[in-house]
């Protein structure tokens, strides 16, 4: 009987030390950085911009910089429209493109907003939103 329960625990032995093992191979999970309180009311925010005809279309390309110290901006969010010579705005132009995730204090990203070219387009404007309220945007030179 005791040589029974020997093997019968040797057993055990052999088939929990692999898992063991693997366990302890495992990567630590990721530490999470913590999250800024969002912005409510109005939001500074750093840009640069650049514009390039590619085919048919117009892509504009913008990295902003959030310039709060304190706080995130939820959903910030880039529209795009395109009017005439006389100034009339253009149908079937212009894009909406919105962060998915918070923008933190001194963060970067880039927001890429794409147009289809109609003839008689001539100047864009852009408005910059976010969840809370408005955005007041600030033409940079360099993002540092």
């Amino acid at each position: 009987m005791r040589v029974r329960d020997a093997v019968g625990i040797a057993m055990m032995a052999a088939l929990l030390a692999p898992a063991g093992a693997i366990v302890e191979a495992q990567t630590p999970a990721p530490i999470l950085k913590k999250m800024a309180p969002p912005l409510r009311g109005t939001a500074e925010v750093g840009y640069m911009m650049s514009a390039k005809r590619v085919g048919d279309k117009i892509i504009t390309t913008f990295e902003v910089k959030n310039l709060s110290a304190t706080n995130s901006i939820v959903g910030l969010m880039i529209t795009q429209y395109f009017y005439d010579a006389s100034g009339n705005p253009l149908q079937g132009t212009g894009d909406r493109q919105r962060l998915k995730t918070p923008l933190q204090p001194g963060e970067v990203a880039t927001i890429t907003l794409t147009s289809n070219t109609v003839p008689g387009m001539k100047s864009p404007q852009h408005k910059f939103g976010h969840q809370n309220g408005e955005v007041k945007p600030q033409l940079l030179k360099s993002m540092k």
